[in-house]
């Protein structure tokens, strides 16, 4: 990868969700960057483009199977953040252009309830530009207890723009991959197996983003129990429009071909639980590629991209639905999302070679960790990726404990992690919807 203007992520610190606290570190979070905090997105965003934003929205309230009850902005993007950003976006289009701020939730999510518990719908009628904001799920679940069942789910327009197909063909992580045993998110296999046959590999991505000029994520900071951190890259699941191509698991356990469950006795178990977490391990091998998938196709058409990761009230432990509260205090952000992605996994106290996703990047684009710029509150940090800190120090999901940050596994000469061999010991619990 080549290591350019863009590779600078920047850590700002921010006491709470305070509008005057969430613009003073996007202030700082800017000024690291090198863009002018009064109009930072000035020469990004020009007049008359498209703006895509899109948040954390994947649950609209706290699940009953959860085993605790927290803070629900500890799962979703909160909207002071999104609410700053939108309005400096706003700045740079001077009057022309049109902003959408939209998600595809989680199959079950109530997106009115989830509008009303943050709102966000103020914000279409706030600027001198166009402002909307859309539910991208073509399908709804009105029910958890039919979560599965495509027969069960009710239709609704989606993406008003409409969609795109995208298929990667021998550039996917699937060609290749025997696909007979794939697991989307209806129990009706055949469009998933469908998708991912051969040189056939499809996914199909909202046309709002698509046909968009700039692009701006806004994640949250969030452990996640089937690939260990959910941030940006594979925040993208949110991104499609058709999440049955979405590959989550190959059914069974490994003594069958499968990676839903760890070994055959969890399979065993799960057969009588009344709650599974099925493919919530770090022996699944299915879900990073898509990961890897969905990132590539986000790429495939040249546009302006900006994060902004919302980690002032983060998740840790058994995200995405059911993590406990992290007061991490922080705003990361960058125009690159997988470097950012790199960085805030690191903030985590967590090992960005221990994230599958993450690792083929590094690997595959020879992304060199030590040449990464790095600022928190302003200050350059050298050695970031070396340094004996844990930083904020994340609980990780019980069966993720091997991703934890460890200095001595770093090579000091170059910043890159040794080899990593993925086997970590699996005690995974059975799983959802991503």
């Amino acid at each position: 990868m080549n290591m350019t203007v863009n590779n600078a992520v920047a850590i700002a610190s921010a006491d709470s969700y305070l509008p005057t606290q969430v613009n003073q570190a996007l202030d700082v979070l800017f000024r690291s960057l090198g863009m002018d905090p009064g109009n930072p997105f000035a020469g990004m965003v020009k007049p008359g483009q498209r703006v895509f934003i899109k948040p954390n929205w994947v649950a609209s309230r706290w699940r009953q199977s959860c085993p605790h009850v927290d803070n629900l902005y500890c799962v979703i993007t909160h909207p002071s953040v999104i609410e700053a950003v939108v309005d400096r976006v706003a700045l740079a289009l001077r009057g022309e252009g049109e902003i959408i701020i939209a998600d595809n939730p989680s199959i079950d999510a109530d997106f009115e309830e989830l509008m009303q518990f943050t709102g966000i719908r103020r914000l279409e009628g706030k600027y001198d530009v166009p402002c909307h904001i859309y539910d991208l799920r073509p399908l709804v679940c009105k029910d958890l207890k039919d979560y599965g069942k495509r027969d069960k789910m009710v239709a609704q327009p989606g993406d008003p723009n409409g969609e795109v197909e995208t298929n990667l063909g021998k550039e996917s992580l699937f060609y290749g991959v025997d696909s007979k045993l794939f697991r989307g998110v209806f129990d009706e296999r055949e469009e998933t197996v469908a998708s991912h046959t051969g040189e056939t590999q499809l996914y199909t991505i909202s046309k709002s983003l698509y046909d968009s000029d700039v692009y701006i994520s806004i994640p949250k900071l969030k452990t996640h129990q089937k690939v260990g951190v959910t941030l940006n890259l594979k925040g993208q699941v949110g991104a499609m429009t058709r999440k049955n191509q979405l590959v989550h698991w190959r059914i069974g356990s490994p003594e069958t071909g499968g990676d839903e469950y760890p070994d055959k006795e969890s399979w065993a178990r799960a057969q009588q639980a009344a709650v599974t977490h099925r493919g919530a391990h770090p022996g699944n091998d299915t879900i990073w590629r898509m990961v890897v998938d969905l990132y590539k196709c986000l790429l495939k058409k040249e546009r302006q991209y900006f994060t902004v990761i919302d980690g002032i009230m983060a998740g840790e432990g058994q995200g995405p639905f059911c993590p406990t509260s992290k007061q991490a205090h922080v705003l990361i952000g960058g125009r690159d999302f997988l470097l950012a992605d790199i960085v805030a996994t690191r903030y985590m106290g967590i090992d960005p070679m221990k994230i599958r996703y993450l690792e083929y990047f590094i690997r595959k684009w020879d992304v060199d960790l030590g040449m990464l710029s790095v600022y928190l509150d302003g200050a350059p940090q050298q050695d970031f990726f070396l340094q004996d800190t844990a930083y904020a120090d994340f609980i990780v999901p019980a069966a993720w404990k091997g991703i934890k940050f460890s200095h001595h596994a770093m090579n000091a000469s170059d910043g890159k992690r040794l080899p990593s061999t993925h086997q970590e010991d699996c005690d995974g619990k059975e799983g959802g919807e991503p």
